[in-house]
């Protein structure tokens, strides 16, 4: 499927109604030429540097490898930080074009109304409609163009009017509060004759021009007339009302993307011409506001604010333990902020970072995982690639208008919320800033308490592990067995155990110390673990017991292979270890039929019945016999050296008993018969040496105690492949 034609928008304070009348001409003409929009804002604009940085972060999501081009409008922002920094980052990143709305800064294309007519037009409203004949125009900084062009549209009035002027005429200020202030006090100090008007360039100016004015003891309008320009809220609220220029915000969004468009497609293209500025004439200019309408205020906008006050939306949020049930109060209370005729036909999108919630100190400051997880109202979840900024697959037929506006608590990057609209943007309110500031808060304090309890869970398990080998100990993990038990349950797995008990810790205890005995406990611990599959769980069961419980479709087979294992790691630790001293393990096995049924006290009496088996046969190990240590140090060079001619003669005659009891104290004691002991120590060496050494087959069955045509067959018949074969293999 073609990529969807989109540009982007990027712009701050979009609930503000200026911005929003520029947003909307904007958006009107983009879906005119074919074009859907992602729209970028910030949740606020503060001076906390931590906020700032969590706020800006959001321009990483930018990706121009899915857009057409960008329509930036840096005189949205409050501050020259936050558009000083999008334009760095535009620079060294953006790849299409960018129409820069406003200030001529850089490489950009410009674009901007045509403000010198209209303060041209306010400043003849007041040398025609007050008979005001000295007039001082009070503008930006004169190194910049917009505030040139506003000066030059005074000059062009005064010409016309055939009144004087000169470079005195024109105050170079700052577009701020500042110059406005530094005026008044002029004008009080006689320094800058009374002007009859001043003719500001903003409104910011404007009002502060009237309140410094007003403390020095001059009347607005009957000392001074004054005049602002930009038709902002604030104008019509101030005492006296400031007469200004309602701009045509939409019709500079139109233009902006009329432009934007000519740069991507080479084809020129015009707005139509029907919304025009106006001159609202008010009461600081001596004119009477009694006659201006007052704006419409849809009564369901009023009740959506009232709503959002009274909906306690951050009890709610905050009473959520799980990420989903965050995401399911969040979409349950859209409708606080969408008005309910739209609210079938909006979308709100989270998207996450991988690793949103990681509380540690290096969390996320800087961009976005590669891969991101999303999380939308229509029920759709998925994870994606942030390259793609949206997913792809959950794109809508026709126009869209995205919103995207960061998900952060202070410098830690969360990732960004989407608010995905058909048409009405009023949608895009400050309820809906509220309820996204909320959502950030939310999610830290989620993250905080999972962190909590996660901690609280660490620290009760902490107390569930055995100290000497790091192990749990299965009767202190209480939710342990119900866990497993589900799990084979949700694969269709059946569940299987084997009890381990280790051998020969008594008699190293009683001969070597304590210490030793300890080692060798976390030796066999090791060795258990290490033959442990993915789908196997480890506990401690008693000082010298352990209990492995599995999880898989051929359990007679992973019980098996897991014992085999087990043998083998302690043979190797037979023939390499350079204590003096031999352990061994027995153990017992079982396949849970029906584990569902299965109570973790149920398994712990099954443990204990297939323990008191082990400790049954152990019981008629001769451990007490004078025999017992040469025993144990006999079978240590049997497994060492199994290329000697060992039999049961022989060992008899080394114990000085009769070959018969030697076979009986022999299994009573290791719980294997001596014959199958000596030959699996043997295939041990054999399957060794074939692995890690190039020897000749001939002189592998000499250390394994064969001659070659019986290794050939002994190997072939314990394992049905040949030991080349096996090499081959690489067992």
């Amino acid at each position: 499927m073609a990529r969807k034609k989109r540009i982007a928008i990027i712009m701050g304070r979009i609930y503000n109604n200026i911005n929003k009348s520029l947003i909307h001409g904007m958006l009107v003409q983009a879906n005119a030429l074919g074009y859907s929009a992602f729209v970028f804002a910030l949740n606020e604009e503060c001076d906390n540097e931590r906020i700032t940085h969590g706020e800006k972060n959001l321009f990483h999501a930018l990706d121009f490898s899915v857009i057409d081009g960008v329509v930036y409008a840096p005189y949205t922002f409050c501050s020259s930080d936050y558009y000083g920094y999008i334009d760095n980052y535009l620079t060294e990143h953006c790849t299409v074009p960018v129409v820069r709305i406003g200030l001529e800064v850089g490489d950009y294309i410009p674009f901007w109304y045509d403000d010198r007519n209209e303060i041209s037009d306010i400043t003849m409203h007041l040398i025609y409609g007050h008979n005001c004949k000295k007039l001082l125009c009070l503008t930006g900084p004169a190194d910049m163009p917009v505030a040139q062009n506003r000066a030059k549209g005074f000059i062009d009035a005064m010409q016309k009017a055939g009144l004087e002027y000169s470079d005195k005429t024109i105050v170079f200020g700052d577009f701020w509060i500042n110059a406005a202030k530094d005026l008044a006090t002029e004008i009080a100090d006689h320094v800058r004759e009374k002007p009859d008007a001043v003719v500001c360039t903003n409104d910011n100016m404007a009002i502060s021009l009237c309140d410094a004015l007003t403390e020095r003891g001059y009347s607005v309008p009957n000392d001074i007339r004054v005049t602002g320009y930009d038709g902002s809220a604030e104008s019509r609220m101030h005492v006296p009302a400031i007469t200004t220029y309602r701009t045509s915000q939409e019709k500079l969004g139109k233009g902006s993307v009329c432009l934007l468009y000519e740069k991507i497609t080479g084809i020129h293209c015009e707005t139509d011409n029907t919304d025009t500025g106006t001159i609202l004439c008010r009461e600081s200019c001596g004119c009477s506001n009694c006659h201006e309408r007052d704006e419409a205020f849809d009564a369901e906008h009023r009740l959506t604010e009232e709503g959002y006050m009274d909906s306690m939306v951050s009890a709610a949020f905050h009473d959520a333990d799980t990420l989903d049930e965050l995401v399911n109060e969040m979409f349950a209370m859209r409708y606080k902020f969408i008005y309910n005729k739209d609210f079938t036909d909006s979308r709100l999108l989270l998207c996450l970072c991988s690793d949103w919630d990681n509380v540690s100190n290096e969390y996320r400051r800087d961009g976005y995982s590669d891969t991101m997880y999303l999380i939308s109202s229509d029920g759709s979840r998925c994870s994606f690639r942030q390259s793609e900024i949206l997913p792809e697959i959950l794109d809508r037929e026709g126009f869209s208008s995205t919103f995207f506006l960061p998900v952060h608590f202070q410098d830690q990057c969360y990732g960004y919320i989407a608010l995905d609209l058909d048409e009405n943007i009023d949608n895009f309110n400050m309820e809906y800033i509220k309820y996204c500031r909320e959502v950030n808060n939310a999610l830290k304090y989620l993250s905080t308490k999972n962190e909590l309890k996660r901690l609280q869970h660490r620290q009760s398990v902490s107390l569930s592990r055995d100290q000497l080998t790091g192990l749990y100990v299965f009767q202190n993990c209480k939710d342990v067995w119900a866990e497993i038990r589900d799990s084979s349950a949700e694969n269709n797995e059946q569940l299987y155990m084997a009890v381990v008990s280790a051998g020969g810790i008594r008699h190293i205890e009683n001969k070597f110390g304590s210490v030793e005995s300890d080692k060798c406990i976390m030796t066999i611990a090791e060795i258990l673990s290490k033959c442990c599959r993915s789908r196997e769980w480890l506990f401690k069961a008693t000082d010298r017991s352990f209990v492995m419980i599995g999880s898989g479709n051929n359990p007679d087979k992973h019980l098996d292979e897991y014992i085999k294992k087990i043998e083998e790691k302690m043979w190797r630790y037979t023939i390499t270890s350079s204590e003096d001293h031999i352990i061994y393990i027995r153990s017992e096995s079982k396949v849970v039929k029906d584990p569902t049924t299965l109570s973790k006290e149920d398994v712990l009496d099954m443990f204990t019945r297939m323990l008191e088996m082990i400790d049954e046969r152990a019981e008629k190990q001769l451990s007490s016999h004078i025999h017992y240590s040469e025993l144990l140090k006999l079978r240590r060079d049997i497994f060492v050296h199994p290329e000697f001619s060992w039999s049961g003669d022989m060992c008899s005659q080394k114990l000085n008993i009769s070959k018969s009891y030697f076979y009986k104290i022999y299994l009573q004691t290791f719980g294997i018969n001596f014959i199958h002991d000596l030959k699996k120590s043997r295939m041990n060496c054999a399957k060794d040496l074939l692995t890690s050494t190039s020897l000749l087959l001939p002189d592998i069955a000499e250390r394994c105690g064969y001659d070659y045509y019986n290794f050939m067959r002994v190997f072939k018949r314990e394992y049905g492949i040949t030991p080349t074969q096996y090499r081959k293999n690489d067992h």
